[in-house]
């Protein structure tokens, strides 16, 4: 049986994954009042964005937010920001991850879904570490969020990767 071994592009992909996993890692230990901003520092750094989710209303959670719920426009964009912060760092893990892993099986179809279960899995992990973290709402919702998040990252490098190999075949 044949030794395998990582890639140079493999580890740095990994390395990028443990990245993201550490960042999350610090994020949820901090309290909800740690990361809060200001509603002046997101005029001051997001006000196009502010401008533009302000008027928003978007039912996550089981209820809606919008400006005249959440404490404003800067109350609303900063829940956005929080929802993207979710979706895209587990994006980054699930592309990163799966990147780095998807060469260790003899079936294709393996690795992707392998590589969502570990999304899924730290987002899990995650939300359970906030609910140990003071001031800190855990949410089944934010689990699902990550999950699609690593779900499409997955998914797009997929495509990628079969349509690089199909113009690769086109040009051979």
């Amino acid at each position: 049986m044949e030794k395998f071994t990582f890639t140079r592009k493999e580890k740095v992909y990994l390395l990028l994954a443990f990245f993201v996993l550490l960042t999350l890692f610090i994020s949820s230990s901090m309290t909800y009042h740690q990361q809060k901003m200001s509603p002046g520092f997101i005029n001051q750094k997001f006000g196009l964005l502010e401008n533009i989710v302000g008027n928003w209303n978007i039912y996550y959670g089981g209820r809606w937010h919008n400006a005249a719920l959440d404490g404003g426009q800067a109350g609303m964009t900063q829940f956005v920001l929080r929802k993207l912060a979710h979706f895209s760092s587990y994006f980054c893990l699930g592309l990163f991850g799966f990147l780095g892993i998807r060469r260790i099986f003899k079936i294709k179809a393996v690795a992707p879904i392998i590589s969502w279960m570990i999304v899924l899995a730290f987002a899990a992990l995650d939300e359970y570490h906030q609910y140990l973290t003071g001031d800190r709402t855990p949410s089944i919702h934010d689990v699902m969020l990550d999950g699609f998040g690593g779900l499409c990252a997955i998914v797009i490098a997929i495509i990628i990767i079969w349509l690089i190999k199909k113009f690769a075949k086109k040009q051979a």
